[in-house]
C-alpha cells in the first residue's frame, strides 16, 4: 500500500460516520471475541481434565513470546511512519510492526480451535482474516505484516499441534 491508496481508503472511512464507527467497533471487538472464546476453551478443557489443554496453552504462549522477541529485535517501522500518513487508529508505537502480533495471536488461537473443533476453527479463522484486513485498512500494519503473522501461525502452529 502506498500513501495515495491509503489516503483514499482513509477518506472513504471518514466520509461517513457509520463507516469509521463500524471500523473502530470491529477493531476493538473482534480481538475481544477471540480472547473470551479462547479463555472459555481453556476453562472447558481444564474442567474436562482434557490433556490437550497443555498444547492449547503452551503453543500459543510460545508463539506470542517468540514473535514479541523478534519484533523487538527487528523493530520494523509501521506504515504511518514509513508512508508519513495519519492512521485511522491512533498508535504510540513507531516500530515493532513485523509480523503483526494481533494476527499471529488470533491465527494461532484459530489453529488451537481447529485442533479441538474444526468448525469453530473455521469461524475463528474468519475472524482472524477480518482482523488482518482491519489492521491494514486502519494503517497500523503493512499487508506483509499480517500475511506473515498468519502464515507462521497456520503453517508452524499447525505442525506444532499435530506433530507434538
Amino acid at each position: 500500500m502506498n500513501e495515495i491508496n491509503y489516503t483514499k481508503i482513509r477518506s472513504w472511512f471518514l466520509a461517513e460516520n457509520i463507516r469509521i464507527k463500524l471500523l473502530m467497533f470491529l477493531y476493538k471487538t473482534l480481538p475481544l471475541i477471540v480472547f473470551v472464546s479462547y479463555s472459555i476453551l481453556c476453562v472447558w478443557l481444564l474442567v474436562k481434565s482434557d490433556a490437550r489443554i497443555f498444547k492449547v496453552i503452551l503453543i500459543p504462549l510460545v508463539f506470542f513470546v517468540v514473535v514479541s522477541i523478534i519484533r523487538k529485535i527487528t523493530n520494523t517501522p509501521r506504515p504511518y511512519v514509513v508512508l508519513n500518513i495519519e492512521p485511522l487508529v491512533k498508535r504510540n508505537k513507531s516500530g515493532e510492526s513485523f509480523p503483526s502480533r494481533h494476527v499471529l495471536s488470533v491465527s494461532i488461537i484459530a489453529v488451537s480451535f481447529f485442533y479441538i473443533n474444526p468448525w469453530i476453527g473455521v469461524f475463528m479463522s474468519v475472524i482472524a482474516v477480518l482482523i488482518a484486513v482491519i489492521r491494514v485498512l486502519s494503517g497500523v500494519h503493512f499487508i506483509k505484516d499480517v500475511v506473515v503473522g498468519a502464515f507462521i501461525s497456520y503453517l508452524i502452529g499447525g505442525l506444532a499441534f499435530w506433530l507434538f
